[in-house]
Formats: structure tokens, C-alpha cells, sequence
């Protein structure tokens, strides 16, 4: 089977772009005014592009579009877009996940029992970061899932140290130790906190080792905006992930964030399948700005209350 983009998406959502029908042009370019199918007349009375284009969608009771894959597929190009969910459907092909299967059997998206399975199929592949958290390295870093043992290296380092909070990289959660000193039980709670979002899906904290000590020398947060803020109105928040980025004040120079912004792009983008990045740097943090900078972030107009912010789009 080949990869046709030409192909485009289906009225209903599905991929014509794995279809597996030879000399099949793709659903909209095979018929005029929708030809025969349901999906496609509403489509062409509507003038939109697919049912992931309609506002009724919701309350439509046409059957077609609503079977598991179908919704997922709607709901994912609602979410990040048409071409990010063909973009999506050829990632995962390349990594060898199936829309069809020889001989009439069912596909890698038909064999979930559930819609959100689909989703987490289609949105992660089959490396599903909540499911398995990765591990990562750089030059001079090893990045794994935070624990509670790092607690007492995590104090001394970063949380702990009250010098290095101008870098802060979440206006949000100043208020974790009030503005103190934190103790190893409060560091440890903190930890389990962490934990506990990220078996709710809502962020990945990593801790940040220095390969050389192996000591923990901060953190960093993937924080998934898209489905924890579903009301926000700016597209670059409601699409985009944000990276909340703590580091001990010796790491705090343009040569190391330079290199763990390096292992964003090369990881978290395609991971994560997110559309922009934002990351907080203060006017004070000089040389976190150099490398956001160098880095082709620009700075980003949030909202009152939270500011000091960058962003970069997935290219």
C-alpha cells in the first residue's frame, strides 16, 4: 500500500489517503456534488470541506460519519486541523501502524475497543508517552520522569534555592512553597503532585541529570494545553503545549538551554504532535532569551496574569 496525498481525506473524515483501492482518484475528486454519498451531498449543499468542517456535526445523525474511526478522525482534524491529521495518518503508516489489512482483515484503527484508544493511536502512534514516559539524552543531559527520591537533590539544586526562582519557568505555580524555602516533605509532595497529573494525562514531568555527576539539577514540564484549557480563544494556546523549563542557576546559560531546546524539536514536537511552543523566560534571564532567540522563539502576548512568554510553530 502507498501513501497518496493527492488522495486527500474523505467527505466522512476517513483516509483516502491509505485507501486501499487502486485506481480510486480519492472520495472528492471521483464524484461531483457529492455524487451518491450522503456525506458528500450534505457536504456540497453546506460548501465546507468535510464533516470535520461542520458546525452540526455534533447533533448530526447521519450514521456514516459517526462509526469509532470516523469520530476520531473528525475529531482530530477539528483539533489540530486537516493536513495535521493526514500528516498524523503518514507518520504512523511509516511506522508501520495499518488502515487496512490484507485480506479483509480489520486495520490498526479498527481493533480498539474504544474511541479514546483510536485517538491515542492515531495521536501517539503506538509509543503513547502516558503509557510508557520515555527517556531521553543530550549532549551533556539525561531526561527520564520524575521521582521521589530526586526530591533531596531537587531542593539542593533548584526548588530549594530561592536565587535561581528569578528563572522560574511557570508564572502559574510560584505559589508551590510560597515563596520559602521549601522542606524535603514538601519537595516530596510536590513530586507526587507531578505524578499523580501525569496519570491523569495532563503534563510530563522530567527530571534533568547531569550526565557527567548524575545528579538531578532540575526539572522539565510538557504541559498539554489543548486538552486542559479548552476555553482559552488564542489558537497558538489552544493548539500548542507549553514547556515549563526549571534549572539550577550554573545551568541557566544560552550553551545549555540552546541544547535542551535542540531535544524539543527533535522529540516533543512528533511525540506530543502539538501545533506551538511556549516557554517562559523573564526579562532578567538574559541568556534564556539568547537561546529561545537563536532558537527562532518570538515573544508571545498571552493574557494579564501571565507574561514573559515565547513561542515557536512546528514547521
Amino acid at each position: 500500500m502507498e501513501f497518496r496525498e493527492e488522495r486527500g481525506l474523505g467527505y466522512c473524515g476517513l483516509a483516502c489517503v491509505l485507501c486501499s483501492a487502486e485506481d480510486c482518484p480519492g472520495c472528492k475528486a471521483s464524484t461531483t456534488g457529492g455524487g451518491d454519498c450522503s456525506c458528500g451531498k450534505c457536504v456540497a449543499e453546506k460548501s465546507i470541506d468535510g464533516c470535520y468542517a461542520c458546525p452540526d456535526y455534533d447533533t448530526c445523525t447521519e450514521s456514516m460519519p459517526h462509526g469509532k474511526r470516523s469520530n476520531v478522525f473528525i475529531r482530530y482534524a477539528r483539533e489540530f486541523g486537516r493536513q495535521a491529521l493526514i500528516g498524523r495518518l503518514r507518520v504512523n503508516f511509516e511506522k508501520g501502524i495499518a488502515y487496512h489489512a490484507p485480506a479483509g482483515f480489520q486495520g490498526d484503527y479498527d481493533k480498539p475497543e474504544t474511541e479514546e484508544e483510536i485517538y491515542r493511536l492515531l495521536r501517539y502512534g503506538r509509543n503513547d508517552p502516558y503509557e510508557n514516559c520515555p527517556e531521553f539524552e543530550t549532549d551533556h543531559f539525561r531526561l527520564r520522569q520524575v521521582r521521589e527520591e530526586d526530591a533531596e537533590e531537587l531542593l539542593a539544586s533548584f526548588y530549594g534555592n530561592l536565587s535561581g526562582w528569578m528563572f522560574f519557568g511557570n508564572d502559574m505555580c510560584k505559589s508551590i512553597f510560597a515563596g520559602r524555602y521549601a522542606t524535603l516533605e514538601e519537595m516530596k509532595k510536590c513530586i507526587r503532585s507531578w505524578l499523580s497529573e501525569y496519570k491523569n494525562r495532563y503534563y510530563i514531568r522530567f527530571t534533568v541529570l547531569d550526565k557527567k555527576t548524575s545528579q538531578a539539577i532540575g526539572t522539565i514540564e510538557v504541559f498539554d494545553n489543548i486538552h486542559r484549557e479548552k476555553n482559552w480563544k488564542l489558537d497558538a494556546v489552544k493548539h500548542g503545549f507549553v514547556l515549563h523549563m526549571d534549572l539550577a542557576v550554573p545551568y541557566e546559560t544560552r550553551a545549555y538551554i540552546s541544547e535542551l531546546l535542540r531535544l524539543a524539536d527533535r522529540e516533543f514536537y512528533c511525540l506530543f504532535d502539538f501545533e506551538y511552543l511556549l516557554i517562559r523566560a523573564v526579562p532578567a534571564a538574559t541568556e534564556r532569551i539568547a537561546a529561545l532567540t537563536a532558537a527562532g522563539y518570538e515573544p508571545f502576548d498571552w493574557e494579564r496574569g501571565r507574561e514573559h512568554y515565547y513561542m515557536k510553530r512546528n514547521h
